[in-house]
């Protein structure tokens, strides 16, 4: 018998830390979403596990549910608990980014890797 291949998902490096930040464990975490969804009540600390290293995708009702246990909006839990600069940063950019022409988001970019080899 050949064993199965499991599939990797993108991983949301941040999940454990937001978990982590907040105090909760991962059955907690599930019991609170059990709370808010009465139908995912049955949830174990294992589903949490598999989201928090990638082995399993979070799908985007999933994502909701985790931002309203740790009190953020879904995008928030994209960057680290603290991190307020880096989400502020990526709406500026965002923001130039659906102004310019794609020639222009390239060159645009182009500079940004110019100037990071410069910092390094």
């Amino acid at each position: 018998m050949s064993k199965r291949k499991r599939t990797v998902h993108y991983r949301m490096p941040h999940l454990r830390a937001w978990r982590e930040s907040k105090g909760l464990s991962r059955q907690a975490v599930a019991n609170r979403i059990g709370e808010i969804r009465l139908d995912l009540a049955g949830m174990d600390q294992a589903t949490i596990a598999k989201w928090e290293s990638g082995e399993t995708a979070v799908k985007v009702e999933d994502l909701e549910l985790l931002a309203q246990v740790y009190g953020v909006t879904a995008d928030r839990l994209f960057f680290a608990p603290g991190d307020a600069r880096l989400p502020e940063w990526m709406k500026r950019a965002y923001e130039v980014f659906s102004e310019k022409s794609p020639e222009a988001v390239e060159a645009w970019l182009e500079m940004g890797k110019n100037l990071s080899r410069r910092d390094v």
